[in-house]
This record gives structure tokens, C-alpha cells and sequence, in this order.
């Protein structure tokens, strides 16, 4: 279960899967772990995959195209812009009016170009992280350490208590797996002595989530392919 971002949820509720995300691919001091385009395709996923699991269906995956088919405010901003960036216009449904799809490599493409602002902005405003601004010549750059210093050791030992067999796995967990793997940020879970194979069970548990939610894996399949292509504009 996850809680809107607009104010803090209690304990027992998970976050959004892009705040998860958020977490484990930032340090402590709120430094970013990736580069910033790569992780921009990454929270693009993962905002979409947060539409996709919500209890009321918002988006939907019509063979290879994104389809909104209720863009009704949700509560959640950051939910809601998704919808907006995909064409979906409020009070209507697709039943009544076809909306505008995108091809899902360009509703990834379409939500990563401020998947990164949009996510901080939302959890700030949260009180979830502190934005830490920095004078360079170069312009000023912000950091993001997050308020509860536990945080990100809870969502990490979320995700390795799975993959370690000792929690039960579940859509949203998976979908993290699925984006940690994309970003090749295993060594962030520190399980490098563990005698575990990361990357297989990584790979494992977003094939658990496809054969439950299809849409999950293909999702992830079209990050992980947009990631590839920006390491190579960058790197290539």
C-alpha cells in the first residue's frame, strides 16, 4: 500500500515506488548515486509504475501503448502530472473518449524530462527530504539528504530481505528490483559478501512480477533499454 506525497504517512504505509527509488539512489548527504539522465529515465518508470499499481486504475498498457483511462485528481501531484504529460484530460474516461497514447518507450521518454524535479519537489514538500542548495560558479546544485536518517537502510533491507528469501515478495518491491538492476546499483544493496547472486535474483524477482503484472516487466524492459541508450550518448 502507498501513501500520496503531501505530508508524512504513518509507519506502517509504504511510500510511492518513485520515493523508494529516490532513496536507495541517493547517499545519505542526499548526493545522487547515477547520472542524472539515466536516473531521470529510472524515476520516469517508476512514476508510471506507481499509476499502474494504484487500487484505481489510471493508466493502462494496450499492447505496446500507454493509455490514461481516468484522469480524475488522484491527490497524489506527482500522480497526477503523469497523467496531465500523457494527454489525459480530467472527467473522462476511456470509455467515453478515447485519450491520447503513447508508445510506452515514449511515455517513459515523455515523463523523464522532469521525473527528477517533479519526485524531489513532491517529497520536500512531503517533509521527506531537505533540499540543500550549493554555490558553484557553475550555477547552483541541490542536494536531497532525507529528514529520517533511516530511511534508506529500511528500504534497502526491504528489498534484501526478499531477495534473501526471508519476506514474501510483492508488485512494488519487484518493480524496485527491476530499476535497481537497470541503474547496475547492486553494489548499493550491500550484499557483496553475502554469497548471494545479486543480478539472478534481481532478475528473478521482476519475473515474478511479470507473470503477475505484466505490465511491470515491460515497463522495466523499455527503462532499462532507455538507460542503455543514454549511457551510450554519454559515455559511448
Amino acid at each position: 500500500m502507498t501513501y500520496p506525497i503531501g505530508e508524512a504517512p504513518p509507519p506502517n504505509l509504504r511510500q510511492p515506488l518513485r520515493v523508494e527509488l529516490f532513496f536507495l539512489t541517493h547517499s545519505e548527504t542526499g548526493e545522487p548515486l547515477t547520472h542524472p539522465n539515466a536516473h531521470a529515465v529510472a524515476l520516469a518508470g517508476a512514476v508510471l509504475i506507481d499509476d499502474l499499481l494504484r487500487p484505481v486504475e489510471r493508466i493502462r498498457l494496450v499492447g505496446s501503448q500507454v493509455v490514461v483511462v481516468n484522469a480524475d485528481v488522484s491527490g497524489d501531484p506527482v500522480a497526477d502530472w503523469v497523467v496531465r504529460t500523457l494527454g489525459g484530460r480530467r472527467g473522462t474516461s476511456v470509455l467515453e473518449q478515447p485519450q491520447r497514447s503513447y508508445s510506452v518507450r515514449d511515455a517513459v521518454r515523455a515523463i523523464a524530462v522532469h521525473a527528477y524535479d517533479r519526485t524531489a519537489a513532491g517529497m520536500y514538500a512531503g517533509d521527506l527530504v531537505q533540499e540543500v542548495k550549493r554555490r558553484r560558479l557553475s550555477g547552483g546544485r541541490r542536494r536531497y539528504p532525507p529528514t529520517d536518517t533511516g530511511v534508506i537502510a529500511r528500504v534497502r533491507g526491504r528489498l534484501c530481505s526478499v531477495l534473501a528469501g526471508h519476506t514474501e515478495p510483492d508488485p512494488q518491491t519487484a518493480a524496485l528490483a527491476g530499476l535497481v538492476l537497470a541503474l547496475d546499483l547492486t553494489s548499493e544493496l550491500y550484499l557483496d559478501g553475502s554469497g548471494l547472486d545479486v543480478r539472478r535474483l534481481l532478475k528473478a524477482l521482476v519475473g515474478w512480477a511479470g507473470r503477475g503484472v505484466p505490465e511491470i516487466q515491460q515497463l522495466i524492459a523499455a527503462t532499462d533499454d532507455l538507460i542503455a541508450e543514454a549511457a551510450v550518448a554519454v559515455y559511448g
